[in-house]
């Protein structure tokens, strides 16, 4: 099988901020990755990105999948503002 095309995700960044959870401004990781159209293993162009956040406090993990989003509201935007620096 010859191999033409594809899609990749690459990390293009990783930070930490602090976030409201019930009351209490704890630690989260949030992560930012960006998803490549690929040619013979080159990434081409960038089309979409992903974010997932973890909080280790309440050891929650949401995550942004191609079609439906799974992390609350709040939470996308602190991923989208984090997003916005790379």
């Amino acid at each position: 099988m010859f191999f033409i095309f594809g899609i990749k995700t690459k990390l293009v960044g990783k930070e930490e901020r602090k976030v409201l959870k019930n009351g209490f401004m704890v630690n989260a990781i949030i992560t930012v990755y960006k998803n490549y159209f690929e040619l013979f293993f080159i990434p081409v162009f960038p089309f979409s990105r992903k974010y997932s956040i973890y909080i280790p406090h309440s050891d929650e993990y949401f995550e942004t999948n191609y079609f439906s989003s799974e992390m609350p509201k709040g939470y996308l935007e602190i991923c989208k503002e984090v997003g916005r620096n790379y």
